[in-house]
């Protein structure tokens, strides 16, 4: 699966902003329903966050509206939000407020600096591009040719100032039964431009981006609406194979991962995508706004320089996962933790994919789900002591995570079924040992690098006995993330190799 690539300098412009509708339907006309317009701002900036739309009984009376009847007035009302976009009072505005840019017109509160054919890397003198803290520092190392995506902020306003788009406020009055609602579209488009393209071209690919998500965002009210309950549109941004850019898709807030299956094998079909899962919610691009959601990394590959892939042909993983790692978070660990960890990252790795929703457990919290179990056991877990593979298969089995355990009894024998797991599965692997006299090792396996020139494999290692800091400089330096050749199989001698499988479905 291709990245989006993170040395380039490629600028990405993310446009947010909430477009409110809100209004009354009627009961006894619903094909001449008439819309209550809120009442009109200078500037309005919309940027609410409502969960979904919600009608609300008015004059006392139960209302029972017919479905198509309130997807017929969305529809209006989101061809209204069109036409708005669509017009000389659609604005952007930076962060801060001190650059306004009206896309339709290619104006800006910079006439000389921003005309429609400057090159629109002219921007980044009045704006601070959002860049991932990660990145900046592995920047910074002699050997990185990494350049950190620059993302440039803009906030969607409308200008309520001029004529045409002055709104109507309507004021009825009568003893009629009628439902009021309110809904806010929560708009995240996204455009990916080259430094030296012309600035108005670009003002004119913001509208086109825009314009194109409410038409998605109202396709998904028509698809979802049931009842009297309009769900929330939500936009998603995905990293898809071959492909450099983000692809966007809409789904509704509230609806579960299981009832959007039918959409995502729509958008599969549609994007011509194989059978692994690509588009899950949770699966969803992580700006550098997000690296602060999470204390703990995701993906340290991504860091690494690649296999040259003239030379190997690659065998990687799917999707995401979280680094987990001794001594992390001051937890005095380092001698017994390793496999704790292990299981802590495949388990991550379910969760970043959306096929459980269970938060990943403490150390605290799976040696408590063995002690409830310890009555299945030959042996009681003690602290301080290494799992075996009982203890992994219940843990595991606890978050409904199947998997495939085989033994390896021949010294420096390579398993020969690490690539077909790669290629169907792409789950992280666990590979440990406990040999007799012998400190025991163990590491995640990551994906699979293949020369068939020269017989030659390497092995993506990830080490949890890792116990330094969490900065992807330190964990490459210290080869906590590496690639291993025959050296691995010299040094894990016997072993056993734990794979978890991926449940069918996208």
């Amino acid at each position: 699966m291709d990245q989006l690539p993170l040395d380039t300098e490629i600028l990405l412009f993310r446009v947010k902003g909430g477009f409110e509708l809100e209004g009354f339907l009627k009961k006894t006309d619903v094909s001449n329903i008439v819309l209550i317009a809120p009442v009109c701002r200078l500037w309005e900036t919309l940027m609410r966050q409502d969960y979904m739309c919600v009608f609300r009984e008015m004059a006392n009376m139960h209302i029972c509206q017919p479905k198509e009847a309130i997807k017929s007035v969305f529809k209006e009302a989101m061809n209204e939000v069109l036409s708005k976009v669509n017009s000389r009072g659609f604005t952007l505005t930076i962060l801060d407020g001190s650059l306004f840019m009206w896309p339709k017109t290619h104006d800006s509160t910079l006439p000389s600096e921003l005309q429609a054919d400057t090159q629109c890397k002219a921007i980044l003198k009045y704006v601070t591009p959002e860049v991932s803290d990660l990145c900046q520092k592995i920047s910074m190392a002699e050997s990185s040719n990494i350049i950190p995506l620059k993302i440039i902020n803009l906030q969607i306003q409308f200008e309520m100032t001029r004529p045409e788009l002055t709104q109507r406020c309507v004021i009825q009055y009568g003893n009629v039964a009628q439902s009021h609602y309110k809904l806010t579209l929560p708009v995240d488009a996204i455009v990916f431009a080259n430094p030296e393209d012309p600035w108005g071209n670009l003002q004119d690919q913001i509208l086109e981006a825009v314009i194109e998500q409410i038409t998605a965002m109202d396709k998904c009210i028509q698809r979802y609406t049931k009842g009297k309950t309009v769900p929330k549109p939500q936009a998603y941004h995905f990293e898809l194979p071959q492909k450099t850019t983000l692809t966007t898709v809409v789904y509704p807030a509230g609806v579960s991962e299981e009832s959007l299956e039918p959409q995502r094998k729509e958008l599969h079909t549609e994007l011509g995508l194989t059978n692994m899962p690509f588009l899950r919610r949770p699966m969803a691009f992580r700006f550098p706004s997000d690296e602060l959601a999470t204390n703990y990394l995701i993906n340290v590959h991504q860091y690494i320089p690649p296999l040259d892939p003239e030379e190997f042909k690659l065998y990687l993983l799917h999707g995401s996962y979280a680094f987990y790692h001794c001594m992390q978070n001051h937890k005095n660990d380092s001698d017994w933790g390793v496999l704790y960890h292990c299981l802590r990252v495949i388990i991550s790795w379910f969760n970043c994919q959306g096929y459980i929703d269970t938060p990943v457990p403490t150390i605290a919290e799976i040696q408590q789900i063995l002690t409830t179990m310890s009555k299945h056991f030959d042996k009681p877990v003690a602290v301080g002591e290494w799992l075996n593979a009982e203890h992994m298969k219940a843990v595991l089995r606890n978050f409904r995570i199947s998997n495939i355990i085989t033994e390896i009894r021949s010294k420096a024998e390579e398993p020969k079924d690490l690539i077909p797991h790669f290629r169907y599965h792409a789950t992280p692997v666990l590979i440990w040992n406990k040999v007799i006299f012998s400190n025991p090792k163990a590491y995640i396996l990551l994906g699979m690098a293949e020369n068939e020139k020269m017989g030659t494999r390497k092995v993506l290692t990830l080490n949890t006995e890792y116990t330094g800091a969490d900065d992807p400089a330190k964990i490459i330096e210290e080869a906590a993330i590496s690639w291993k050749g025959k050296e691995l199989w010299d040094e894990m001698q016997l072993f056993s190799l734990l794979m978890p499988q991926r449940p069918s479905g996208v």
